[in-house]
């Protein structure tokens, strides 16, 4: 065989080995960003171990290839060993051992950084030697050293090209992680056929048989085994694991996720992607985020477009079709594979994509934005994934609020998701100053919990009125009955939401630095999914006694107006748990039952509002203790009944919860939700 031949083929080979190099860099980029989340951290190490790993690599080989008298069979050996340490690393990391190590005291930096070594490290530093050994086996005349190196250069990165572009957008959609290992690895182990077929000058070929044949069987066995494995096995062991009541109904990988829909009977369906749970159909996950939409709509004399920045599982879209001035709602999702498992969650969204007046853009929401005229929408509002996740923060920053506000039509609106505990309180500051610069006029609202809204107007002034809330709502009878469905079905209830003014959100952030593009803080604070501790509600944005700047006339003095009554009750609840000492933690605290009748009326809607919180907390015992006491004081409570009815079916007791949502149901016909957690109960058991 010629020199020429030899080159050709040990090209052959180096791109090969460049494909598989890059596509496995796209699919440790996917699995750790399941194992530990999606941050910049995660992307930044990943990137830094492939590198490094590399980089020795490249000195590893060019040592050993001036120590050895073949270095085709050294490239062989690198090769068929990189293929078991690949599949050997993808199936030792999973989520559970992660989170076993996590108990040992370690920094952050070197926990995230020590499964990357055992994943990453041997391979990287095996694909870091091809070159220099592949070099060696074809260089042996002086004059031919530039152009068979540069041959062999384009070689390996058009391999790589073409393997990144196949990973990300061919293997992971269609095969998934563990059938993308499958195809690189072999791609990896096919190496070996070019480098024995270079091997043609005399009594070469012979002697590398053996080596052929031995890194050959290597290879097979090592597929074979990855092979024996059960479907979607490395991308749920990836997964954290799905524990009783809950269960998996789907597992959906795609270009930029994996997505898993999960169930708690009775409770509702759940979106995650990457490990992280996005969205749901449970009744308090629906209440902020039908809140994002139904407030700022309320607050609006005949709104007509309404732009949603992320579609979930479709609660905000959904919410606002039932508005009837609204004649058109656009949806910016990134993800067309979250946007294809809609069907879900038709339950819930009520098969919302097939409304005619719902569009349906796959795009960036900030993008989508801009392509927009000015003054475009009535509303705009955003749900996007959690705010530590990178490129998320281009969704909080000044400058896209400033984007955001000129696509506003004069009096129009933006509501804004902001989830406080995934990040210090100073960050959250810091993202409610990027808000109020562009947005002064602008509420901070209870969505449920530490689920924080922000709302905000181009108008001069942002008041709710209490007499046009209650005309609204009684034309408007499908919004009506959705916020029933949520607890947010009066005004008590609605203004009973707030938090803070105008004048308290600007008052908190004085002096604080907005998040901009260039300081995407968010980013920066949250090092790993699996940290433990989280934020709470920073006390300076809470100030319960200024609901009257947002509804000055649910009050006379400081007793409420008839259209606004109980609504002091309420807000001494509310008061009481955002300044507790707990919200140091995700959430408000329940209180006690030593509150009832000393801070708080001992009444059935205080009850069923401590029931609610413990029923988001997964405390499911407690809360139906909260919502019996509720029912003693008022049997016929719709409400009480139906809540009582979603925890008794959580802790297995099916029969009594089908007699309370039964009741429920009798109660409100009209209360769909009721009657499709009837159903589903029903269907159960």
């Amino acid at each position: 065989m010629s020199g020429t031949e030899a080159v050709l083929w040990i090209s052959l080979a180096l791109a090969l080995a460049g494909f598989a190099a890059m596509g496995l860099e796209i699919l440790w980029l996917r699995h750790f960003t399941l194992l530990l989340g999606g941050f910049r951290a995660v992307f930044s190490l990943v990137l830094t171990m492939v590198l490094l790993g590399m980089g020795v690599g490249a000195y590893v080989g060019g040592y050993v290839s001036r120590r050895v008298a073949s270095p085709e069979k050294a490239l062989m050996v690198a090769q068929s060993l990189l293929v078991v340490f690949v599949l050997v690393g993808l199936a030792t990391n999973t989520f559970d051992a992660i989170s076993a190590a996590r108990a040992v005291s370690l920094p952050e930096l070197w926990f995230n950084a020590r499964p990357m070594i055992i994943e990453i490290g041997l391979p990287a530093l095996l694909m870091g030697a091809a070159f220099p050994l592949a070099n060696a086996i074809v260089q042996q005349a002086e004059r031919a050293v530039g152009s068979r190196a540069g041959i062999l250069y384009l070689a390996n990165t058009a391999g790589a090209v073409l393997g990144s572009f196949a990973a990300g957008y061919f293997l992971l959609p269609h095969l998934g992680v563990q059938g993308t290992a499958t195809a690189l690895v072999f791609a990896s182990g096919l190496t070996v056929a070019p480098l024995y077929l270079a091997s043609s000058a005399a009594g070469t070929r012979g002697r590398m048989m053996v080596t052929a044949i031995a890194a050959v069987a290597v290879v097979g066995v090592a597929i074979d085994a990855w092979l024996r494995l059960p479907e979607h096995y490395l991308a749920q062991r990836s997964l954290a694991a799905v524990s009783s009541p809950e269960r998996l109904l789907a597992v959906r990988e795609g270009v930029t996720e994996t997505i898993e829909i999960t169930e708690i009977p009775g409770r509702g369906r759940s979106l995650l992607t990457n490990g992280h749970a996005m969205s749901s159909t449970a009744p308090l996950d629906q209440r902020y985020m039908r809140a994002l939409v139904h407030i700022p709509l309320l607050s609006m004399s005949s709104p007509r477009r309404v732009l949603v920045v992320g579609f979930g599982v479709g609660n905000s879209t959904q919410a606002a079709t039932l508005h009837s001035s609204v004649q058109c709602v656009e949806v910016a999702e990134v993800s067309r594979q979250i946007l294809e498992q809609a069907n879900y969650f038709r339950a819930a969204n009520g098969d919302v994509l097939r409304n005619p007046r719902v569009h349906v853009y796959v795009n960036d929401g900030r993008q989508h934005l801009t392509m927009q005229p000015e003054g475009s929408y009535d509303l705009i509002t955003l749900e996007p994934p959690p705010i530590a996740h990178a490129g998320v923060g281009a969704l909080y920053s000044r400058e896209f609020y400033d984007l955001a506000r000129s696509r506003l039509k004069s009096g129009g609106y933006i509501s804004q998701w902001l989830p406080v505990y995934q990040v210090p309180p100073e960050t959250s500051l810091a993202m409610v100053r990027a808000f109020v610069d562009v947005f002064p006029q602008a509420v901070l609202l209870s969505g449920m919990q530490a689920e924080l809204l922000l709302v905000g107007t181009t108008a001069d002034r942002l008041e709710i009125d209490p007499a046009m809330l209650a005309r609204t709502l009684e034309r408007e009878p499908d919004v009506l009955a959705d916020l029933r469905r949520v607890d947010l079905g009066s005004v008590k209830e609605i203004v009973g939401s707030f938090l803070g003014s105008p004048e308290t959100l600007t008052r908190a952030t004085r002096g604080v630095m907005a998040v901009s593009d260039d300081r995407p803080l968010q980013e920066y604070v949250v090092s790993s999914l699996l940290a433990t501790g989280t934020s709470g509600v920073p006390a300076a944005l809470v100030d319960l006694p200024a609901a009257a700047a947002w509804c000055p006339r649910c009050f006379n003095g400081e007793q409420p107006t008839p259209a606004a009554a109980g609504l002091d009750a309420y807000l001494a609840l509310m008061d009481e748990a955002y300044h507790s000492r707990s919200t140091e933690k995700a959430g408000p605290p329940i209180l006690g039952s030593h509150y009832l009748g000393t801070i708080l009326p001992d009444t059935d809607a205080v009850h069923n509002i401590v029931g609610v919180t413990l029923l988001e907390e997964r405390r499911f015992e407690e809360a139906a203790a909260e919502f019996r006491e509720a029912l003693r004081r008022r049997p016929d409570s719709p409400d009480a009944n139906r809540n009582l009815g979603t925890a008794l079916a959580a802790t297995g007791h099916a029969q009594e919860a089908i007699q309370y949502l039964e009741r429920a149901v009798t109660l409100a016909p009209d209360n769909d939700f009721a009657r499709r957690e009837l159903d589903e109960v029903r269907r159960r058991h």
